[in-house]
């Protein structure tokens, strides 16, 4: 693997540290969300374990209710676990709850954040673009010779009275000569092998983990949720609440 490297100018430096706060920015509200899912999870299964305890001693009580002679001092201890197994899992689902709501807030801060970091990784590109362009343009001034004399070559053979091919397809001896330049330049880039691995700007730019797993949350949707959180407050501090 070969690195690349070129000299950055201060708009792009600029850029790339601004993309790197994003993606920052990002990371924090997603490991959050993910260690909020875990306990989530988690608390979601005890809740089914515990319902699942009640339910198997409601069970056990109704069996013991149909058998004849059943102890009486079993079956209150059967209904005092079924009844402690509920309780246990309405504390589970209660603090599911919570977790859910944390989740639900760290997972749309995720969602703006990562808004935010594909409009700076936009920036990168661009700025990126725009450099090595300027580059390419300043090294150029070979092929604007060989545009002329194609040109030259062009129009010579469109003289009176004959014509040429060219004709068919360019409006001027100019234009096709660039068509010409473009061919070579189109077949060139197609044979050539972009190493996006060896390059210093676009490594310096790595995207985060977990983009896939997070859904974008827009500005219009951030400032509808702003306006109902506000509302919720307002109307919770509402003497009337």
């Amino acid at each position: 693997m070969q690195t690349v490297t070129t000299p950055l100018s201060t708009e792009l430096q600029e850029t790339l540290e601004r993309y790197k706060a994003a993606r920052a920015a990002f990371e924090q509200p997603r490991d959050e969300a993910a260690r909020i899912d875990a306990d989530l999870q988690k608390h979601r299964k005890a809740a089914e374990a515990a319902e699942a305890e009640a339910q198997q001693a409601r069970d056990e009580a109704a069996q013991l209710i149909r058998n004849t002679g059943s102890s009486t001092k079993e079956l209150h201890a059967l209904k005092a676990k079924e009844r402690a197994a509920y309780t246990l899992a309405e504390d589970y689902h209660a603090i599911a709850a919570e977790f859910q709501a944390a989740y639900d807030e760290a997972i749309n801060k995720a969602g703006i954040a990562k808004r935010k970091e594909d409009a700076a990784y936009t920036g990168v590109l661009c700025d990126y673009a725009a450099l090595l362009m300027s580059e390419a343009a300043q090294l150029a001034a070979p092929l604007f010779r060989a545009v002329r004399v194609q040109e030259l070559a062009n129009a010579h053979l469109a003289a009176p009275p004959r014509g040429a091919d060219w004709q068919l397809f360019s409006e001027t001896a100019c234009k096709a000569a660039l068509a010409t330049l473009f061919g070579i330049i189109e077949r060139s880039v197609a044979d050539f092998e972009f190493d996006r691995a060896g390059d210093a700007v676009l490594q310096a730019a790595t995207r985060p983990t977990g983009l896939d797993s997070i859904k974008v949350v827009s500005l219009v949707a951030q400032q509808r949720d702003h306006i109902l959180r506000q509302q919720a407050i307002n109307a919770a501090l509402s003497p009337s609440a």
